[in-house]
């Protein structure tokens, strides 16, 4: 295969991650398969080697290969990307993939969450919350499991349908979500949890916690997710800022 090199636009490392990319979705490289070594695929798409390593790191980050030392590198699950640039909610990032979501309501309770959720929600002490548990599915296999808290001041109650998006829940209700602050760590589940996430092979999982604000910046919602370490692939885009030493500010540079 010819890569063109006056593909408009088109980086030769972009066409040749593309091609690598459709291999793996139609399944001509199967899962846990070894992908050709570099020599292979310089000789296939007649480009150069640091081409060949680029195209591959991209998929790489992706979650589409994975590199072994001494065993080359291999086809890995086709992981579910969350790639963040804005604030959505989980059901309407899903189904922008082409996703098909769906929730298991595990309980919706009335409680007194810990001393550290009210303080997240700026709720004083004994103060009751809404508390949605679900196990979020995505293309039939669970992914996450969610725990919501949700003060009660802004009108929703145990009544609603909490099996599709809180976004939606939240518009009815005339809340407008502004900004999310996140947290994100690594974490080895307890047993309960891995039967519901149908974790047969690993017990490693992604624990990222919410607190979303509305548009007047008052907090809507705390919100502790556990996905699966084997399917989900968080994805994010930062950029240096500079500090403009005359002026005392700080601006971004983006260097293409």
């Amino acid at each position: 295969m010819h890569i063109r090199q006056n593909e408009p636009g088109l980086p030769l490392y972009y066409q040749v991650a593309q091609s690598l990319r459709k291999r793996i979705e139609d399944g001509t490289f199967m899962e846990g398969q070894n992908i050709p070594p570099e020599s292979e695929l310089e000789k296939e798409f007649r480009v150069s080697r640091i081409t060949i390593r680029k195209a591959v790191d991209n998929l790489v980050q992706d979650g589409l290969l994975q590199k072994f030392r001494g065993l080359g590198t291999v086809v890995t699950k086709n992981m579910i990307r969350d790639e963040v640039h804005n604030l959505e909610g989980f059901t309407e990032k899903m189904e922008k993939q082409g996703k098909k979501v769906s929730s298991t309501i595990l309980s919706v309770d009335r409680l007194v969450p810990s001393h550290s959720i009210l303080s997240f929600l700026r709720l004083p002490e004994g103060q009751e919350v809404l508390k949605i548990s679900r196990l979020r599915n995505v293309d039939e296999l669970p992914l996450a499991l969610f725990h919501t808290f949700i003060p009660l001041w802004m009108g929703i109650t145990e009544k609603e349908d909490f099996s599709h998006s809180l976004f939606d829940i939240y518009a009815r209700h005339k809340i407008n979500p502004n900004f999310s602050d996140r947290t994100i760590h690594a974490i080895t589940v307890d047993h309960a949890t891995a039967l519901l996430l149908n974790m047969k092979d690993s017990l490693a999982a992604l624990q990222m916690n919410y607190c979303t604000y509305d548009v007047g910046d008052r907090p809507i919602e705390y919100a502790e997710g556990i996905y699966r370490g084997d399917l989900y692939f968080y994805k994010m885009r930062v950029y240096r800022s500079f500090c403009d030493v005359a002026g005392g500010e700080l601006h971004n540079v983006h260097k293409l």
